[in-house]
């Protein structure tokens, strides 16, 4: 009995035992999966966060190279050339290559040109490469065409790569990136190294990043310089032109005096009697030379404005220079029936400026004004000092100017749309000049007018503060007008 009852407390103890150990294994079991679970998360979480500091130095790398781009084409924004060449060192030196350029689309020859500056290339046939975009055996030609990007190690022995180039160019490696601006390809960027299987898929992805932001820096660089290049020609041109007028008008000056005075010599009668028929004849040739001699005249003087004509600066008093201006025009104001009056100011009032210019700018002036006014019109010339400056009008009750030719009445050969209206003649030069003229002395001109009801022309001059010399400074020089506003 006793060794039945032993036998089945073991039995009991040890089903006990294995009760506690299935019990076990299934809490353990799962705990253990979580745990290799909780492991590989770990390792996958390592990773990730491995993969993503990587990115981040990419990123950060990528943006840094981005910023010395931008940098370095703001700092020479005259110079495309350099800015070229100051891109493709920072990309070469940012993706440790040996070679790097830029090879960009030109239209009108229908090839891919490397550009000047290329890192790594010397002035040989390497660093003036074209290709046309013909060319498929070309890699820099099927990646402008396709727009994908291309890599290989063994440039020197790889079929798709064109082994003339990458002979020339010396590299084993090789990457090509398109360069797009929205969605118009201009160009690649091509990057070269002289190691074998230099060149990494993060290579591809640095390369790609670079040339997607420079390629507006890029554009921008080959568009300053082709405005450079235009501007270059414009000036070589202008400068042609310039020297045409100017020989040109000083050989008609010459023969257009002796016409002048011939004809001079014929009105008056001294070479014999001439007929009423002759003599209208005559007069109409007078007219023409006088008018022909006009248009020479202000072409000289706008050559010698534009090409920087010296200016002598002295204290010119306006009144003197004023009334000389009103002696002058009074004959032909009487002849057109114009009443002509000065305002002179009370005190005498001294301006800085070149006497010869600013005699020519009130004489234009009054010429102008005489001209567009009809017989038994009035044309006034008048100043006044207004604080630091002094401001001449001239005045007329003419035909006027229409708001639209007023911006552009002081533009070379401009006429206004009205001025048929009195058939006035002129070759559209006075008014320019009289602006060439107050430019050069640091004053303004602007013009009030309304059709039908005249015109006032304003010249605002910087009043000196010296008196010419032998003449006393006065009080109006430095206090008259001080509180008043030059309005425009």
């Amino acid at each position: 009995m006793s060794e039945l009852w032993i036998v089945w407390a073991a039995t009991f103890a040890l089903g006990a035992i294995l009760g506690v150990w299935w019990m076990l294994t299934r809490r353990v079991l799962p705990l253990e999966r979580q745990l290799a679970e909780a492991r590989e998360l770990a390792r996958s979480q390592e990773a990730s966060a491995k993969e993503l500091r990587q990115s981040q130095e990419r990123l950060e790398g990528s943006f840094t190279v981005l910023q010395q781009v931008a940098a370095t084409i703001s700092g020479h924004p005259s110079q495309p050339a350099e800015m070229l060449g100051a891109v493709v060192s920072i990309v070469a030196r940012a993706m440790e290559a040996d070679l790097c350029a830029f090879l960009l689309f030109d239209e009108p020859s229908g090839e891919l040109v490397t550009q000047p500056g290329a890192f790594g290339l010397g002035e040989d046939e390497g660093s003036l490469y074209r290709v046309p975009v013909t060319n498929h055996q070309s890699s820099s030609v099927r990646v402008f065409l396709s727009g994908e990007p291309f890599i290989t190690g063994d440039a020197q022995n790889d079929p798709r790569v064109q082994g003339a180039l990458s002979r020339l160019w010396r590299c084993h490696s090789l990457l090509v990136v398109p360069l797009t601006l929205e969605s118009k390809r201009i160009g690649v960027m091509r990057v070269g190294s002289f190691r074998s299987n230099f060149f990494t898929p993060d290579h591809i992805r640095l390369s790609a990043v670079i040339a997607e932001e420079a390629v507006v820096l890029v554009e921008s660089a080959m568009l300053n310089r082709k405005l450079s290049e235009a501007n270059q020609r414009l000036s070589e041109i202008n400068r042609l032109k310039d020297d045409f007028v100017s020989t040109v008008s000083h050989e008609f000056k010459t023969p257009l005096t002796s016409i002048k005075g011939f004809l001079s010599v014929l009105l008056d009668g001294e070479v014999g009697p001439v007929n009423e028929e002759q003599m209208r004849f005559l007069k109409i040739a007078k007219s023409a030379a006088d008018r022909l001699t006009d248009l020479v005249s202000d072409l000289l003087d706008l050559a010698k404005l534009e090409s920087g004509a010296r200016m002598d600066f002295v204290p010119i008093e306006l009144r003197d220079m004023m009334e000389q201006c009103e002696d002058d025009h009074a004959p032909l104001a009487e002849v057109r029936q114009i009443k002509l009056k000065l305002e002179a100011p009370a005190q005498p009032i001294h301006v800085r400026g070149d006497p010869r210019w600013i005699r020519q700018l009130l004489d234009n002036l009054l010429s102008n004004a005489l001209k567009f006014t009809r017989p038994n019109g009035t044309v006034v010339i008048s100043a006044a000092a207004k604080g630091e400056t002094a401001v001449v009008t001239v005045q007329d009750d003419g035909i006027g100017i229409a708001l639209e030719d007023q911006q552009r009445v002081f533009e070379k050969f401009y006429r206004a749309s009205n001025r048929s209206a009195i058939n006035a003649p002129g070759t559209g030069l006075g008014l320019a000049i009289a602006k060439f003229i107050i430019d050069k002395h640091e004053g303004r001109i602007w013009v009030e007018s309304e059709p039908g009801k005249g015109s006032r022309f304003h010249v605002a001059l910087p009043i000196s503060r010296e008196a010419p010399a032998g003449e006393a400074p006065t009080e109006s020089n430095g206090s008259a007008g001080k509180e008043e506003k030059v309005e425009s």
